[in-house]
């Protein structure tokens, strides 16, 4: 299952085989905003100070698990910095930047622990300024439309409902819709500011996770095992979200003809990996 085949929507092929067989990419850089699923807890305020004395795990862009590294090694770009870890060179933001936050949320911007969606759109507004202050309008305005923004959000705030909310069919569907809502004004933002490439992720199957599998066992109303070790209403509630998300997706990259904008489902490709795991893997005896 390649990295390209979870994509839904127009794609582009971002890569161009030169004589010798290199792939040399068209895009000009990547800018990533996200939560966890595109940060590993490096990308605070503070990260220049705290990170070699207090980072847990290393996230300067030599990680390979995450999906954007993986994306930015695809397309060719080789290091994207975080934020709050620029040293405030124009060729760092002209290499990409990772807004990404841990914990981040669409909704709850109360925290300071955490870059929201708001906080981290106005953080590429500031950046996309930069860059039209440092080089031409023109000039700025054409590489923003060349690089992709890809924004993966909504993980948190599910883990949230999840742990500290009702399961009610009707609040439920409310809450999916207002995640929704307000991811389809980011991208419409992000198209206001000349973003012309941009991936919206979907959410993983939260539901397998240990901590809400954990949780299930301990509080019934969390939902049903399957079987296979995942809790049902939890899954289907993140694939309602990921599906209504798609078909935002779709209707803004109708709309706006001069852009692709694309829709990842990494949901599906990580269930198919949970029920087959023996196609993808090597699976360890159980400790005696």
């Amino acid at each position: 299952m390649s990295i390209l085949s979870i994509f839904h929507g127009r794609y582009t092929n971002a890569l161009t085989a030169t004589d010798d067989g290199r792939n040399v990419s068209n895009v000009s850089a990547l800018y990533i905003l996200g939560d966890s699923s595109v940060d590993c807890g490096d990308n605070t305020l503070f990260y220049p100070l705290l990170h070699s004395h207090l980072s847990v795990y290393s996230c300067n862009g030599s990680d390979a698990t995450l999906l954007p590294q993986l994306i930015a090694e695809k397309i060719g770009l080789t290091s994207i910095r975080p934020f709050y870890g620029q040293k405030g060179s124009m060729e760092e933001v002209l290499g990409g930047l990772n807004f990404g936050s841990t914990q981040a949320t669409i909704m709850n911007e109360g925290s300071n622990s955490h870059q929201s969606l708001n906080q981290q759109l106005r953080q590429v507004s500031e950046t996309m300024q930069l860059l039209q202050l440092q080089l031409t309008e023109d000039t700025a305005i054409e590489f923003t439309k060349s690089s992709i923004f890809l924004v993966s959000f909504g993980k948190e705030d599910h883990i949230d409902f999840f742990l500290h909310n009702s399961t009610s069919q009707i609040f439920n569907q409310n809450f999916t819709t207002i995640l929704v809502d307000q991811m389809t004004n980011a991208v419409r933002y992000l198209y206001d500011a000349n973003a012309r490439k941009i991936i919206c992720l979907g959410i993983l199957p939260l539901g397998c996770t240990p901590r809400i599998a954990w949780e299930s066992t301990n509080h019934t109303s969390a939902g049903d095992d399957t079987g296979n070790g995942c809790v049902d209403k939890v899954n289907q509630l993140v694939f309602k979200y990921n599906r209504l998300l798609e078909e935002h997706v779709a209707k803004l990259n109708a709309e706006f003809s001069d852009a692709q904008m694309v829709f990842c489902d990494v949901y599906n490709g990580m269930m198919e990996i949970i029920n087959n795991p023996r196609l993808y893997g090597k699976l360890l005896s159980p400790l005696s």
